[in-house]
């Protein structure tokens, strides 16, 4: 692959890539690391990408496993979630809610109910968030495309229950 294309694939990618990144490890250094990581793999790698799927679905299968990796490498320790470490997240919420402390409260339960996921769930949810298909996700996850859509209604259902048992309807 020429360095040109490579560039044009990290521009295309790298955002999804850091988000995937930063749904593990809820801190934007460890994301930055892993993200340099997967984009390694994709250096390395890209002469066996087969095109049985799209570019921005075998790109997130690396980000996902090298997440999985290092993220059980790392599974002892303890991630804290920093507000003004997802900050930067925001980029998805209108303008207008900016320094809203409700869509902050938000952003911090939705960082934290992420973590508690299993690794499995986390890729899901991230992958989701990322507007990927359910038969993209189950592609990278290896799971059916029916798992994968029951696996996702249960998180909703899931969080939606934990946000009302801690702060009612709002």
């Amino acid at each position: 692959m020429k360095e040109e294309d490579f560039r044009k694939v990290v521009e295309e990618n790298y955002g999804r890539i850091y988000r995937i990144c930063f749904h593990y490890f809820g801190n934007r250094e460890e994301a930055n690391d892993a993200g340099q990581d997967i984009l390694l793999k994709i250096w390395l790698n890209i002469d066996k990408f087969r095109g049985e799927s799209a570019l921005s679905t075998w790109i997130s299968r690396i980000a996902v496993n090298v997440c999985l990796a290092s993220f059980r490498d790392r599974r002892n320790g303890t991630v804290r979630i920093k507000p003004e470490e997802f900050r930067h997240l925001r980029d998805n919420i209108p303008d207008e809610s900016d320094n809203d402390p409700e869509e902050e409260e938000k952003l911090m339960f939705f960082q934290n109910f992420i973590h508690k996921l299993s690794s499995v769930d986390r890729t899901l949810v991230s992958l989701y968030l990322e507007d990927m298909e359910s038969a993209d996700i189950a592609s990278v996850t290896g799971l059916t495309d029916v798992n994968v859509r029951t696996r996702i209604h249960r998180i909703k259902k899931q969080i939606k229950e934990e946000w009302e048992e801690s702060y009612g309807t709002r």
